[in-house]
């Protein structure tokens, strides 16, 4: 099921589609924390292998960046808001199983590595017909269905990938066999998560 969801610090949980109930686990295409200092990169982008090649280290550095600031941004204040409010666990900072969505971050393209070693993923950027019409031909071959005559996006291809590594941890009770990185930790001081999980099957 597809739905509208915008990005507020304030209700980081998009609302589940009418007479659905809250979701047990949320998994964010969204950096949840920053690297542990010195480092310059998280050890999940490491063995993910993300485009994150460098990350800032504190939120003072992060306002003088340019590239990927508000994608950046958006992650580590829409996880820590969960964390800080109490709305969710984050992976690496309670377990499974709680009463709260247990939080997790994901990295689409990982997910697809994992599950089709062998693919030759398209490039979203030069080919987004042919990342659409592939994944979404491998997804329905897995058994996952959505209304045919929606149009499918990117945007929607990365979200059921998403929710493949969210299921993946309902499977495990926990986190899942394809999971890297180590766990969070709480800087209050700057009111972030340092380092963090990937999550994937």
């Amino acid at each position: 099921m597809f739905g509208e969801y915008r990005l507020d610090p304030a209700a980081p949980f998009p609302e589940p589609p009418p007479g659905w109930p809250q979701p047990e686990v949320v998994a964010f295409d969204l950096p949840q924390g920053l690297p542990m200092p010195p480092a310059r990169r998280r050890e999940a982008d490491i063995q993910a292998n993300t485009p994150a090649r460098a990350l800032p280290t504190s939120g003072a550095e992060l306002a003088t960046w340019k590239a990927y600031r508000g994608f950046i941004e958006a992650g580590i204040e829409i996880l820590w808001s969960i964390c800080e409010k109490g709305l969710g666990d984050i992976a690496g900072l309670s377990p499974r199983p709680c009463t709260r969505p247990f939080v997790v971050e994901t990295y689409p393209r990982y997910v697809i590595r994992r599950l089709w070693p062998e693919l030759k993923i398209p490039s979203k950027r030069k080919e987004p017909e042919r990342y659409v019409e592939l994944l979404s031909r491998l997804l329905r071959e897995k058994g996952y269905v959505w209304d045919e005559i929606f149009p499918l996006r990117v945007d929607h291809v990365d979200a059921m990938v998403c929710a493949i590594a969210a299921e993946a941890c309902v499977d495990a009770n926990g986190l899942p066999n394809g999971t890297v990185g180590v766990a969070p930790n709480k800087d209050w001081s700057e009111r972030v998560l340092k380092e963090g999980y990937i999550v994937s099957p």
